[in-house]
């Protein structure tokens, strides 16, 4: 399992959700993935923003935030995130070009029922 979570929001450090990664140890590194920020996601009332990623989509700049800590965790932070994200896996980028598999929580919506859906 990953221990390495991509973060674009309101998890990163100096955010409004910071606290949800407090007292674990680790390390932040810039990076970046493709995919589409939605600065309304599921908890529109409030702001929270959500990704939509796609292979052909803009790079999306956020932090990799790499702990061993985070696996007896995941549970706790899917439980943060809520219905309206799934943890999924993808590649993200970081500065010096390397690239590392990450979680990072994804907009979740039904077949059919995206936002590119007609």
């Amino acid at each position: 399992m990953s221990n390495r979570l991509f973060v674009y929001g309101t998890l990163a450090p100096g955010r409004s959700n910071e606290h949800i990664l407090w007292g674990l140890t680790g390390e932040w590194k810039p990076a970046r993935v493709r995919g589409i920020v939605l600065e309304n996601g599921w908890g529109e009332a409030l702001g929270y923003p959500a990704i939509i990623l796609s292979p052909d989509a803009p790079e999306v700049h956020g932090l990799i935030f790499s702990s061993d800590d985070l696996p007896v965790h995941w549970a706790r932070i899917d439980e943060f995130e809520g219905e309206g994200y799934r943890r999924v896996l993808t590649t993200a980028v970081l500065e010096d070009g390397l690239s590392q598999t990450v979680f990072v929580y994804e907009l979740q919506f039904e077949a059919g029922a995206g936002p590119f859906d007609e």
